[in-house]
Order: structure tokens, then sequence, then C-alpha cells
């Protein structure tokens, strides 16, 4: 259905989930990381606005410990801070995830959070969490 909305046209976009006014989708490039090896790969995140409001957003990625934001994997949470985001646009941010020699092979899990704030980056209104798999072969 996605290829068809794109030829056709969508009208307006509703929200994933009431109450939340952007759309989130991630992708990983490449595919999965390699095992006991050092190997890095993004986490692309893409925040649409489909309110009618601009939104400041931050977004947080959150490592399980066998991973980690640089190949000595010792920083487990990064957060980037988008700021406002206009209605009706996307932004995309990327990740760096890296792997180790003492990663083992398996699936992990990643927790991303997207915040909605108000004012500034200590108030948060809103906030949508989702888990990305990512494999290591």
């Amino acid at each position: 259905m996605g290829f068809l909305d794109e030829l056709l046209g969508k009208k307006e976009e509703e929200p994933q989930r009431p109450g939340l006014p952007f759309n989130i989708k991630t992708s990983l490039r490449p595919v999965r990381l390699t095992a006991k090896k050092e190997s890095c790969l993004e986490v692309d995140v893409t925040v649409k606005n489909v309110g009618k409001d601009a939104a400041m957003t931050s977004l947080s990625l959150e490592l399980p410990k066998a991973l980690g934001f640089e190949n000595l994997g010792i920083t487990k949470i990064k957060e980037i801070r988008i700021g406002s985001l206009p209605p009706q646009k996307e932004r995309v941010v990327g990740f760096s995830v890296c792997s180790n020699y003492k990663t083992p092979a398996g699936t992990y899990s990643v927790l991303l959070t997207v915040n909605q704030h108000y004012r500034d980056y200590k108030h948060i209104v809103n906030y949508a969490k989702r888990t990305v798999e990512i494999r290591v072969i």
C-alpha cells in the first residue's frame, strides 16, 4: 500500500499513536554487524511532524552492554536534540552503532525514544518508545 500511496498521493497523514504529533521510521545501513570483530552500522531515524504546530523534538538511543556508539563500547546512551520541527516536515537523524571483538553473535534490542518538549528540553509533553532489533552474526 505504501507504493500506491506515493503514486496516488495521500491527503493527510495520521499520527501512528493518538496524541503524538509525529511519525517515526527506522532503517539500518548495512543490515547487520559482524561478531567478534570491529564493525559499525548506521541506525537512521526519520521523524515527520504530522501535527498542525511546530514541535520541539529530541531523540535518544539506548544500547545493550555488548554494543556501543564507538568501537570501545563505552558510551551506551546518546541523545540528539533536533529543535523545532515545522509542521509536515521530516528530519533524518543517524546514530552510529558499533560492535567490537567482545561482541557475541545474536539479536540485540536497542531502545529508541522520541520526545516532544514544551519550552525547553527539561519539560517533556509526550514521548514514544520503539525497539529496534540489530543482528550480529
